[in-house]
């Protein structure tokens, strides 16, 4: 065999031998990161402590609602979530409501949670109010303030009719308000009495909205879905467009 052949095996060997070692290296790597990986889920699945029960509400939960009426079959089921899912002081026994009461709903569907009740000394109109809010009542006949219908918690809209210009004698309407929380709803009048009140939550801005209307113009309020309420903008309505849309749309 020349030299030049002994070099040739001599380099093909160690070629060889670079790979096989360095393949060797590449499944180790593998084999060390599937342990690793295999370690550290087991790692966080011990801290987080897996799964967490979770009361949640079976059914549309209203202010003013005790911890103790919970109880009772038929309010609530207990849910495994991942802690991931799960909000900040969400109630896992109903023995934390024991002695609190509902300060604002929980819609069915939904995990109960800590801030959603209080004291009875936090119950009622205090309970919704906070920075900007302000509560307004507002007084009309029971058509006017779906009375009957409208339950606390509930939102509403106000559509109402007005002069343009002020002095003239052309009326439009549109929706001048939306989403105003109802924190004391009118029961249905019975006999002939018509004239009720209800009480919303507002803004400053809409406050003052909500009076001129009130003083100047025709209104009525409009009962918004309990969840995934959306809403539809649309140019005011007047003689000369109430008729664009025939099929009521």
């Amino acid at each position: 065999m020349t030299d030049l052949a002994y070099r040739t095996r001599d380099f093909v060997s160690y070629r060889t031998r670079n790979i096989l070692v360095a393949t060797g290296l590449a499944v180790l790597a593998v084999a060390l990161t599937m342990v690793y990986v295999s370690h550290a889920r087991k790692s966080t699945a011990t801290a987080g402590g897996g799964p967490v029960q979770v009361m949640v509400a079976a059914r549309d939960i209203p202010i003013g609602t005790s911890g103790s009426t919970l109880v009772g079959s038929g309010w609530t089921v207990a849910k495994r979530f991942d802690r991931a899912d799960v909000p900040a002081g969400a109630v896992t026994s109903l023995a934390q409501l024991a002695t609190l009461v509902a300060i604002q709903p929980t819609y069915a569907g939904e995990q109960l949670v800590a801030r959603r009740f209080g004291t009875t000394q936090q119950e009622g109109l205090l309970a919704v109010l906070h920075g900007a809010y302000r509560v307004v009542q507002l007084a009309g006949d029971e058509n006017q303030l779906l009375a009957g219908t409208i339950k606390v918690g509930n939102h509403v809209d106000v559509v109402g009719s007005v002069r343009v210009p002020e002095n003239g004698q052309q009326h439009q309407s549109t929706t001048f308000l939306r989403d105003l929380l109802v924190v004391s709803a009118p029961a249905k009048p019975s006999g002939t009495t018509t004239d009720t009140s209800i009480e919303l939550r507002v803004t400053s801005q809409q406050a003052q909205r909500l009076f001129w209307l009130a003083k100047n113009a025709d209104w009525t309020l409009l009962l918004r879905p309990a969840t995934k309420a959306t809403d539809q903008p649309s140019a005011p309505t007047d003689a000369t467009n109430l008729f664009e849309a025939t099929n009521g749309r």
